[in-house]
């Protein structure tokens, strides 16, 4: 079972899970299968999405074109040729030389294209993640999930993609940090990071040239590592002023690296992530997005198979919404339930 938005589903997908309306009455039941009638009701009453069955999952290529859900294998390819073309042109702006509208904006516009809330890109990302070429895949991840956060704030197709460029351009400063500082595996001196910090600011500088680059994209690839009580940088600004995109970028560019490998730190789970981000809500990261981004991650990890600190292996099965980064695992015939046993925590996305 998985959330899936009611503008992708499709006559004759069954539903999930019991649909309640905002009053708490019955709508439908589990199983139902949808019709137009069906769908015409989700619009009068303002219903964005829905639970729908797990078998779609394992029915074949052509019920899941059908139903508008692209397979996993297809996510994987895309986003591996996607990482390949960031590598590409990452490489020529090293080079010095400038980036052509067409093959960025191809990667945005292909990324856009699998924004399916229901089908599992946490957990796709999650586990394409790796150590090896982390600055070409956050550069992917961090795109995908301003996309995602996007739509979930209700913006606007063109806002939507303009959040995937600021993602996809937000670290390019970094092609021009000395590589002895970028591919360290520890941990930074004091002058070295200082040096590291330069990125935000190189990277403004390099886009800021390309005359397809608007200037709030410009602006946000400058102000993704602000932070709200002006203890961010490269100005220590405390706040991002009009600009809509930056807070949305800083919130997802700390989400995919703390769940990333990298050299010198151990990634950690979607949900241990989450809560830093609700941690940081409080006066450094803008509460609105995180809010949002933190009551996502239960939903869209249902169904997950996790590894949990005792070394055990389980699948998700129930998400508290006032909780919802402590759900509860199901393990061979036991239950876990994370927001009582507090010394258990989840470690990583498995499937």
């Amino acid at each position: 079972m998985f959330k899936l938005n009611v503008s992708d589903l499709n006559i004759g997908t069954r539903l999930g899970k019991d649909l309640f309306s905002a009053d708490g009455s019955l709508l439908l039941k589990e199983t139902t299968i949808i019709n137009k009638d069906h769908l015409d009701r989700f619009k009068k009453r303002g219903i964005d999405e829905v639970y729908i069955a797990e078998e779609i999952v394992n029915a074949p290529q052509e019920k899941k074109e059908a139903a508008h859900i692209p397979n996993e294998k297809a996510f994987e390819k895309i986003y591996l040729e996607s990482t390949h073309s960031v590598k590409e042109f990452l490489t020529k702006a090293k080079l010095g030389q400038p980036l052509e509208a067409a093959e960025v904006l191809e990667i945005v516009d292909t990324l856009f294209t699998q924004l399916f809330d229901g089908f599992n890109i946490f957990k796709n990302i999650s586990i394409l993640k790796e150590k090896d070429d982390y600055l070409f895949k956050h550069s992917i991840n961090v795109a995908i999930l301003c996309m995602l956060s996007g739509r979930w704030m209700n913006m606007n197709e063109h806002n939507v993609k303009q959040l995937g460029l600021a993602g996809v351009l937000h670290d390019i400063g970094k092609v021009f940090i000395d590589d002895k500082i970028l591919n360290k595996d520890d941990a930074l001196t004091n002058e070295e990071y200082q040096e590291m910090k330069k990125h935000a600011f190189l990277g403004y500088n390099y886009v800021n040239k390309l005359d397809w680059v608007n200037n709030p994209i410009a602006e946000a690839v400058l102000l993704h590592h602000e932070r709200m009580d002006g203890r961010g940088y490269p100005n220590g600004v405390k706040d991002y002023g009009n600009n809509i995109f930056a807070p949305v970028l800083a919130v997802c560019d700390v989400y995919d690296a703390v769940t990333s490998e990298r050299v010198y730190s151990n990634k950690r789970s979607p949900f241990a992530a989450a809560d830093i981000l609700w941690e940081e809500s409080f006066g450094r990261l803008d509460p609105v997005v995180t809010s949002i981004f933190f009551n996502k991650i239960g939903d869209l990890l249902l169904g997950s198979t996790v590894k949990l600190s005792n070394g055990e292996i389980g699948k998700v099965v129930f998400t508290d919404a006032f909780r919802p980064t402590r759900p509860l695992i199901k393990v061979g015939n036991l239950f876990y339930n994370l927001g009582k046993e507090r010394e258990i925590h989840i470690m990583e996305i498995i499937s």
